[in-house]
């Protein structure tokens, strides 16, 4: 049965990296011959047989290519088993269709980011007990500029498992830009990092772009960046498909993101980000251990879009500048949450043409909850939102706990909204499958509240809207629907 189970995975593996590979770059014609100097790794004594050790020979082909004043590195067809590859500026890592640059399972053979001194202003709570152990990579891009990593093979990491990473289980992070600027990664694919595909630390005028990302942890990990662009990737993955925070000028765009806990996940402050034409969908086509000794790996999908400055070590800042649009989500505990912790505010903020269903516990958020912390000129227009709740117990729930790491029930089953100056639904439709005993939206602490044209499913007889005397409440063209 193991050997049935392994085969299917692999089976699976390989079709997630092939048929959603899309965006394939052309053949190196532009690349490769573009100034003449392409450093063949085989010519460097690279064997790609997938048992022997080829870690030297790509460094000599790095080496001479930095010599040479930058260039081409090709990854040739085959199947090369390596350490920790480091990257150095002005250098091209292209891998052929069939090429495959394979992690090796010996854990001394890989290298780390040596963490900066942390900023008291702007930290990016790495906060494990060995950084060393955690900064590990097989592939290292660090204190570089001018490096790309593109053509339309597969980096591999062959799920490489250490007892002493986090958790006590996860291993080398398949690409580790660190303290790099103008860095490209494109068309390329990347599965099994033992923890996350692609992390970028303190990093500056990033480019992904095209990548399919399959298993490992976080997809695509960004914490400090300037100037980022995350477009047409593809990630399927046990952890968050796209995390981070510290994003100062961030797109995502045109992404398609499965995930076992959540689409999109900010942790850190964020000014001026756009989430554009992206689908994110449940359940997780690869499992999170996080389940029970019975049950480890759970596929159950979590937020789509969870802002969540602070929940994961605080971060003092701004969510400043943020426009989300173009959205699709489905099937999933919660489509789309805020929340603020200590030192964050948050502030002009749209959220347009969101459609989710299959939303099955939470009610959508906006929460900031320390005393100082608020947001102002939040913005939602032309939203739909259809929820099936699964566990009839959360209907009963009337009690609102402030979250942690994860969105939490309300005892309202369309939005909850707290410490917000002014807010404003226009052109919304709340609906959900079966019978709710609990109103639509919930208003603790703010300002004003503007619901146009919002259409909604009554529960019962109670009272569609909560809020007290001290809510300024605008209501036009809103009314239940059947």
């Amino acid at each position: 049965m193991k050997n049935i189970s392994l085969l299917k995975n692999t089976l699976l593996i390989l079709l997630l990296t092939h048929v959603f590979a899309g965006y394939a770059a052309e053949y190196p014609n532009n690349i490769l011959k573009k100034d003449g100097k392409v450093f063949n790794i085989k010519d460097y004594g690279a064997i790609g047989d997938g048992k022997t050790m080829s870690t030297a020979a790509i460094d000599k082909a790095i080496t001479s290519c930095a010599n040479a004043g930058g260039g081409t590195v090709l990854i040739p067809n085959g199947n090369f088993v390596t350490g920790t590859i480091v990257l150095k500026s002005n250098i091209t890592l292209y891998l052929e269709q069939d090429a495959h640059v394979i992690g090796t399972t010996d854990i001394s053979e890989y290298k780390s980011f040596k963490l900066r001194a942390e900023d008291p202003l702007r930290p990016i709570n790495i906060t494990v007990k060995d950084s060393l152990v955690w900064c590990r990579a097989l592939v290292l891009i660090e204190d570089v500029h001018d490096v790309a990593i593109t053509g339309t093979g597969t980096i591999d990491g062959s799920g490489v498992i250490d007892k002493r990473g986090e958790e006590g289980r996860r291993g080398p992070h398949g690409i580790l830009m660190g303290e790099a600027k103008n860095i490209t990664i494109s068309n390329i694919r990347v599965t099994r990092s033992g923890n996350y595909n692609i992390l970028g630390l303190g990093v500056e005028n990033v480019k992904i772009s095209g990548v399919t990302v399959t298993q490992g942890a976080d997809g695509i990990h960004i914490r400090r960046g300037k100037n980022l662009l995350i477009e047409n990737c593809k990630c399927y993955t046990a952890d968050d498909a796209i995390a981070g925070g510290y994003w100062e000028n961030m797109l995502i765009k045109d992404c398609l993101l499965n995930s076992s806990c959540n689409g999109i996940r900010v942790i850190l402050p964020a000014t001026n980000l756009e989430i554009a034409n992206c689908e994110i969908f449940g359940p997780g086509v690869f499992g999170h251990p996080r389940g029970t000794a019975d049950n480890p790996l759970v596929t159950r999908t979590l937020t789509g879009i969870i802002i969540q400055p602070g929940a994961w070590g605080l971060g003092a800042g701004y969510v400043d500048r943020v426009n989300i649009h173009d959205i699709r989500i489905r099937d999933m505990q919660t489509a789309i949450t805020f929340v603020l912790n200590e030192g964050n505010t948050g502030r002009n903020i749209a959220v347009t043409n969101l459609v989710a269903t299959g939303i099955t516990n939470n009610a959508g958020s906006v929460e900031a909850w320390p005393k100082g912390s608020t947001y102002e000129n939040v913005k939602f227009k032309n939203i739909s939102i259809a929820y099936n709740i699964l566990d009839r117990g959360i209907i009963k729930i009337r009690e609102i706990q402030r979250p942690g790491t994860e969105s939490l029930p309300r005892p309202y089953w369309g939005f909850y909204v707290r410490n917000v100056k002014d807010i404003s639904f226009e052109n919304v439709k709340l609906t959900y499958a079966g019978t709710d005993e609990r109103p639509v939206m919930g208003f603790d602490s703010v300002g004003k509240v503007l619901l146009s044209n919002v259409k909604y499913k009554p529960a019962g007889n109670v009272r569609a809207f909560k809020y007290d005397k001290s809510t300024n409440v605008t209501l036009l063209n809103t009314a239940p629907v059947k």
